[in-house]
């Protein structure tokens, strides 16, 4: 924040992406929770209850940062956007001191391996989780549809702005409804997937937006479409929070701190590929105006056929169990 308020762009741009690392890289530690604190029966609504909580969260900051955002307050006389981040950054920090001070972990066996040690048994571990039934094949399915669902997210507000023309405050309007529905989407099908069955569960969410997602990018009517970005929330919260409980019960015991970072690493890794695709296009078409987004959004929607594709072969929790030979 300094770096921002000084005017240097280098600092700026290393303190941020520093912050930003470890906040992906706390996902590392944070997704394997999951199987500590719920029992398997209830893992769907837990992570659904856990999404929920996470959009609310963003709700709650979107109330903080308005005033900010429309330049009713200013703390260092910049931009209303650069104004937002400080409020945000300490909120972020007081709301993380509960968990940092009273969460407590059960007891965990130490060793002393050597780094070769811990090397070997790293590739060996890896070698067996990835032919274990289901678990290659669906941090592929994976990748795939969560690429085209991060590029929508993360491109969204350029859509709006590039294709209706909207202000911060209409996208804000909309963001909030979005949130709103995906909060209740976590949670909901969070419930669906415990009782009718996760990998089910997942292919009915990802169906959905095949439809979704073209619609989306094809209605011309901006109340339709507010209506179907809305409803759309349903399928953001319902996506993340179903994807957790899928690779949880598919990986063996013992074996989910290193399948959760492997899960990590495709999520961070299908943000390349969708981004380059969309990049592509509206970069391409120039010529075509504001309609190539929609293009864009079409485009995209093929990863998430190629996932539905692959969750096909994903074993099936309410399936009889494999049962792997050593």
């Amino acid at each position: 924040m300094v770096a921002i308020t000084q005017g240097s762009t280098i600092w700026a741009i290393v303190w941020f992406t520093l912050g930003l690392y470890a906040y992906q890289l706390s996902f590392t530690f944070y997704t394997p929770l999951l199987n500590d604190i719920a029992a398997p029966n209830r893992r769907g609504l837990i992570s659904g209850l856990g999404i929920g909580a996470n959009y609310l969260g963003q709700i709650a900051g979107l109330f903080l940062v308005m005033p900010f955002a429309n330049g009713q307050f200013a703390l260092f006389n910049m931009s209303a956007r650069a104004e937002t981040l400080l409020p945000a950054i300490i909120v972020f920090f007081v709301l993380t001191l509960p968990m940092l001070i009273w969460f407590k972990e059960g007891t965990r066996s130490r060793s002393n391996l050597t780094l070769r040690d811990e090397s070997k048994q790293l590739w060996a571990k890896t070698r067996e989780l990835f032919v274990y039934p289901g678990v290659a094949i669906f941090l592929l399915a994976y990748f795939f549809f969560n690429d085209a669902i991060l590029t929508a997210a993360n491109n969204f507000p350029i859509f709006l702005e590039q294709v209706w023309g909207v202000s911060d405050n209409v996208k804000t309007y909309v963001l909030l409804g979005i949130l709103i529905t995906s909060a209740l989407g976590g949670v909901i099908s969070g419930w669906l997937a415990d009782r009718f069955g996760h990998r089910r569960t997942l292919f009915f969410i990802l169906a959905g937006w095949i439809i979704i997602l073209p619609l989306v990018g094809l209605l011309t009517n901006f109340t339709l479409f507010v209506i179907a970005t809305t409803l759309m929330g349903l399928w953001f919260g319902a996506n993340w929070t179903v994807s957790r409980s899928v690779m949880s019960y598919l990986v063996p015991p013992g074996g989910h701190n290193l399948a959760f970072s492997y899960f990590g690493l495709a999520e961070r890794a299908s943000s390349l590929l969708g981004p380059l695709v969309w990049g592509f296009i509206v970069s391409n078409f120039i010529h075509l105006g504001a309609i190539r987004y929609r293009y864009a959004t079409l485009a995209v929607t093929v990863f998430i056929i190629f996932g539905l594709v692959a969750l096909a072969k994903v074993r099936d929790d309410k399936a009889t169990p494999a049962i792997v030979r050593p």
